[in-house]
């Protein structure tokens, strides 16, 4: 069954599959409407599940090669080395790691940024969760320390964002700005508003060069999430008791 997805630009596409669903909503101003596969944030279990068969069937793969956490702008990442995998180590997960092929790592936003990553010479992939949180926390280098763990190069990772909230939305409080001032230095926030704005991509990329990939190897996000409600959900739109973005990579069998 089709599903209506964005695709993301990693190299490789023949083996790598990387892209961030649209919610494809009947009823837009109904916050569960349209294609949600996260299980936090009081979706119907029902509508959840079908969700995910449909995600499984679109991948050609089993229901335990599907890799969902459960999501707490923590700092964690977790390396997937066998399947079945045990659902508790997900437990408090915000990034993900694999060499495996036919497992589908899967990241749920709202706003935050999704960041898919792949070093097609290894076969090694990660989905990272980064909201502002794990942005200044650093989860984007964690997770490419853990690709390294399983012979990644940070020369040949790709790194692409999807859907997320854009600069000129990103509204935060001063207690905010002040960690990213503290942590990123000049231009990651923005001050010519009422209040200040961060530009979460900015500060990602940043990191990600630092810790040794090619500016080139990054691309944006395609979309913002709040400007587009109708067709991206978005926690600041229709409050966190809504559905997810989801954006998955897999590494295909060869």
């Amino acid at each position: 069954m089709a599903i209506d997805a964005i695709d993301l630009h990693l190299p490789d596409p023949g083996r790598i599959i990387a892209f961030s669903t649209r919610r494809n909503a009947s009823d837009p101003s109904d916050p569960y409407c349209g294609f949600n596969v996260c299980h936090y944030t009081a979706d119907s279990p029902a509508h959840v599940d079908s969700c995910r068969n449909r995600l499984c069937d679109y991948l050609h793969i089993s229901r335990d090669r599907l890799i969902l956490p459960r999501q707490t702008h923590s700092l964690n990442v977790a390396v997937i080395d066998k399947i079945p995998f045990d659902p508790a180590s997900l437990e408090d997960v915000d990034a993900l790691v694999t060499r495996l092929e036919n497992v589908a790592l899967c990241i749920n936003t709202a706003d935050c940024v999704p960041i898919l990553m792949a070093d097609p010479d290894a076969g090694v992939i990660a989905a990272v969760h980064s909201g502002w949180r794990g942005t200044v926390g650093d989860i984007a280098t964690r997770t490419l320390t853990a690709m390294q763990s399983l012979g990644a190069d940070p020369a040949h990772i790709h790194a692409a964002m999807g859907p997320s909230i854009c600069p000129d939305c990103f509204e935060v409080g001063e207690e905010v700005a002040v960690k990213f001032r503290k942590a990123f230095g000049p231009g990651v926030v923005i001050d010519n508003h009422t209040k200040p704005h961060i530009d979460l991509p900015r500060a990602i990329a940043s990191r990600l060069i630092k810790a040794g990939l090619p500016a080139a190897n990054i691309s944006y996000p395609p979309a913002c999430s709040h400007c587009n409600p109708d067709t991206l959900f978005s926690a600041r739109r229709h409050t966190i008791n809504s559905g997810r973005t989801l954006s998955t990579i897999m590494l295909k069998k060869a």
